[in-house]
């Protein structure tokens, strides 16, 4: 430090530097309540530099103090060291540099459009002017002044001469700071007195221009505050914008409350029908109850009955009078509603109104722009004043000024504007307070209705409970008729099974049973004893499990032991599928009688219905393949209708009962619950007036012109069931109203958006053919439904066609030529086979034809892979399906 304090002082008297400026501290330890120099180089240099040489100390661009000077010594003095060369100056700044740069303290200040070497420091109302001149031998030219001056240098720890801007406060003074680069020892220095003359002169011309542009500048100054007036005048119609959208804001609010106030409304009108609809599933549940107790005693429930039916007919007329309030409460809400569509009306006709005044104060905010980027060129245009008359200034000045008048008056227009678009806000928040009275007087009303609607309902529940336990009553001595009942039919049914046992051959459609026996020893040990690890899934009536018996993976059906639909459906299922083979129905491979269990071909794909709802991430299924499974169905149900002597009846036909195996063929199930068309002494009455609701796992029989009647219309549940299924593989949706969906995107001829996009590319043209088809299935007159053997079997053949798809022979129409099923055939002499047997591969042979392959060679001959065993199992199931074929080729 005291070395570059020394260096500072030994510069000063080299240089006879009269006056000096220098930092008072580094800018982060600047404050304004500074006023004496902190750094210890400024310190030292105050107290030591010579008396004659003035020095400012600055900080930050602001003036800290000042060291006067003490006696008038020359601007310019004979060098103490004549003959010694002079160093230039940034020379000596970077030796300075190199002694201790870390203390060198200085302020850096520049203004934008300066160099170093060309600087310019202005203020409002002052200027000052800094001369550094820079001789060598003799000053030979002076700088060219217009319109700016020179800084002094500033030495600072940067190693640079730097500019420094005057404080505002500071008295404009001419200084100049003389740094002489080099002398020569023959030339002495002296002062120029021509040259000083010029100067002067230079100086007098620079104080008449800065006096003409004070004039000036003050007129900017005018033009300034009143851009600035219309500045806040601008944001004032800003503020007042913003409070119109604040309440515009809360205008939507209210609507929005309101909006949630007529839901809420709806959703009470919507209890108000469910409990409606409650009270009806009661009525309908003691229906329900006297039609049971009229079924186990109808001796000694007539008059019950009677009182019932009367009580019920009361109930209904009460539900009526109920319903007839709902709708007249539906229909005040819908005045309401309208209501609310006028004011939302009027309300997007204030957002347009809003919105034209929106754009008219940005056109307003981009004229603002504009005059202020006028104004900051007449700003920067300011250092050119004294090339520019006088008069045309003015003329501009002036210009700008009616510019500006013009557009405060537009200003003023808008504001006028502004208000009479808030009286009409007004006039509309009062106009919509008017209406939210009435809303408010109608959902009064509508909570009156509610409460009597409320007390007359529970006033009919408490009924209804009073007669139920008189029911209850009822019932209990009933269940005593009913145990006793109970215990006859079980002694019937030991009796039945004896005899049962007894007939098992004559029941048989041949000698030996049209099945493959199963012991339940051998079920519980492929099922680990029935272990819910191999249940597949489960219903009321019995439990699937997934097993692997004699080399083959097998769905095995355990129905409930004590559920006596369940043995009905068992023997029910056993009798139809035993006699019924086709390739899209699931086969039947064997059973187990005594413990009322079935083993069915395992299909590993699960369901269609898992496959359309994508369920366990499956992909979804192409168009193609799902036309090829519409027409194996329609081959499927075609086939069981036309079956003989007695068609068949599927009753339940849906996606969950379509099977899938491992190429994705469909093989319709869960047939047990379908019937023959028979005719045994059963009543058709239930079957006639609800033929889609008790016919379902029923024989029906009759021979008469009803029988017929009853049939149509049985089979007419199958042809509607599989229209469903058509719509929806065609669009992918759930069967609530699928018909109607289709039938009005047909009407609107957009088919094409309603498709299952996931299926690919549908061909339009196929997809509306498809579509017509569905919708012709599920006609709800039966007698106008398609045939399915014929005019949809030829649709669907068509559209396989048309797709690409193998057709092959029609799999229900039995032509006395048509070829055997491939199943039939053997894969070694290729010929229908007379004794089918299973080897471990999984493929059926002919006995003969697979035992001498095996006396030759331990490989499959289809797959050419070593078998796991040498045993064969006769396939009962596929010999019984042969035999009944070439029963019918017999009789034709």
């Amino acid at each position: 430090m005291d070395n570059v304090a020394q260096g500072l002082e030994e510069l000063i008297i080299l240089h006879n530097i009269t006056e000096l400026v220098m930092g008072a501290a580094a800018d982060q330890h600047f404050s304004k309540e500074m006023n004496t120099p902190k750094s210890k180089t400024a310190l030292k240099l105050m107290e030591t530099a010579v008396p004659s040489c003035k020095i400012w100390f600055t900080c930050k661009g602001h003036l800290i103090c000042t060291r006067e000077a003490t006696e008038s010594l020359p601007a310019i003095l004979p060098s103490p060291a004549k003959n010694a060369p002079m160093a230039p100056a940034y020379s000596i700044s970077s030796q300075m540099g190199s002694m201790a740069p870390a203390e060198l303290e200085y302020e850096v200040s520049s203004s934008k459009g300066y160099t170093s070497s060309s600087l310019v420091a202005t203020e409002m109302t002052d200027w000052d002017y800094l001369f550094g001149v820079y001789g060598s031998s003799r000053i030979d030219a002076a700088a060219n002044f217009s319109g700016t001056a020179a800084l002094p240098p500033i030495i600072g720890d940067a190693n640079e001469l730097t500019p420094v801007l005057h404080s505002p406060t500071q008295e404009s003074d001419n200084v100049y700071l003389l740094l002489e680069s080099a002398y020569n020892q023959e030339d002495e220095p002296s002062v120029d007195e021509e040259m000083y003359g010029k100067l002067q002169d230079l100086c007098s011309e620079a104080k008449l221009l800065l006096d003409q542009a004070d004039d000036k500048s003050h007129k900017i100054g005018k033009a300034e505050m009143d851009l600035h007036s219309a500045l806040e005048r601008i944001k004032e119609s800003e503020d007042s914008y913003l409070q119109e959208v604040s309440q515009r804001k809360e205008i939507e609010k209210t609507f929005a409350r309101q909006r949630l106030q007529i839901e809420e409304m709806r959703r009470r009108l919507c209890t108000l029908s469910d409990e409606l609809q409650d009270s009806k599933k009661y009525n309908l549940m003691l229906e329900q109850r006297i039609t049971q107790i009229k079924s186990a005693a109808k001796d000694h429930v007539e008059e019950i009955t009677e009182y019932f039916i009367k009580q019920s007919c009361e109930e209904s007329k009460k539900c009526q009078k109920i319903e007839m309030d709902l709708l007249s409460t539906l229909q005040r809400v819908k005045e309401v509603e309208s209501l609310l569509q006028n004011e939302k009306a009027q309300r997007e006709y204030m957002e347009e109104k809003i919105a034209r005044q929106r754009t008219e104060i940005e056109e307003t905010k981009r004229q603002r722009d504009k005059l202020y980027y006028d104004f900051q060129d007449a700003k920067e245009q300011r250092i050119r004043l004294e090339q520019v008359d006088a008069s045309e200034e003015t003329n501009r000045r002036r210009k700008a000024e009616r510019d500006m008048l013009s557009y405060l008056q537009r200003i003023k227009d808008l504001e006028n504007q502004q208000i009479r678009q808030l009286k009409k806000q007004e006039t509309m928040e009062e106009t919509m307070a008017r209406q939210k009275e009435e809303i408010q007087a109608t959902k009064r009303k509508l909570h009156e209705i509610h409460g009597k609607h409320m007390a007359e309902i529970k006033s009919a529940v408490k009924v209804h409970e009073e007669k139920d336990a008189n029911s209850k009553q009822l019932f209990q001595e009933l269940q005593v008729k009913y145990d006793k009942l109970l215990h006859e039919r079980d002694t019937a049914v030991i009796e039945a099974k004896e005899l049962r046992q007894k007939n098992k051959q004559s029941a048989s459609v041949t000698n030996e049973t049209p099945y493959t026996g199963f012991s339940f020893v051998e079920l519980q040990k492929t099922t680990n004893g029935f272990d819910a690890e191999f249940k597949i899934s489960e219903d009321g009536f019995a439990s699937i499990y997934k097993g692997f018996i004699r080399n083959t993976n097998v769905a095995i059906k355990l129905f409930h032991p004590r559920s006596l639909k369940g043995q009905a459906k068992f023997y029910q299922e056993v009798a139809v599928l035993s006699r019924v083979r086709h390739p899209n129905l699931v086969t039947l491979m064997g059973a187990c009688p005594d413990d009322f269990a079935l083993v069915y071909e395992f299909l590993p794909n699960g369901s269609l219905e898992d496959w359309l709802s994508c369920k366990k991430h499956m992909p979804p299924l192409t168009w193609k393949v799902r036309t090829r499974i519409i027409g194996e169905i329609c081959s499927a149900l075609a086939f069981i209708h036309s079956h003989k002597p007695y068609p068949i009846v599927h009753g339940d036909l849906n996606l969950g009962n379509i099977l899938l195996d491992a190429n994705f063929v469909s093989k319709v199930g869960d047939l047990g619950i379908c019937h023959l068309l028979r005719q045994p002494d059963l009543p058709t009455t239930n079957l006639q007036h609800h033929p889609t609701k008790n016919h379902k796992g029923t024989l029906c029989c009759m021979d008469n012109g009803e029988f017929k009647s009853a049939r149509e219309l049985m089979l007419w549940s199958d042809v509607n069931s599989f229209g469903i299924i058509i719509l929806r593989l065609l669009t992918g949706r759930s069967k609530q109203q699928i018909g109607e969906i289709v039938e009005e995107a047909m009407e609107k001829g957009n088919l094409h958006s309603i498709i299952d996009a996931s299926a690919g590319d549908w061909p339009l043209m196929q997809a509306n053919q498809m579509a017509q088809l569905g919708l012709r299935c599920i006609t709800l007159s039966w007698g106008r439904q398609p045939n399915l053997a014929g005019e949809v079997w030829v649709v669907i053949e068509q559209l396989m066609k048309a797709a690409c798809l193998p057709t092959g022979p029609s799999r229900f129409a039995s032509p006395s030529d048509a070829p055997p099923p491939s199943h039939f055939i053997c894969p070694i002499f290729q010929e229908v086979m007379s004794d089918p047997h299973m080897a471990a591969d999984g493929f059926t042979y002919e006995a003969e034809a697979i035992r001498g392959w095996l006396d030759a060679a331990d490989t499959s001959p289809m797959t050419n892979l070593r078998l796991a065993n040498r045993t064969l199992t006769p396939n009962k199931a596929l010999r019984s399906a042969i035999l009944e074929w070439q029963q019918q080729q017999n009789r034709r």
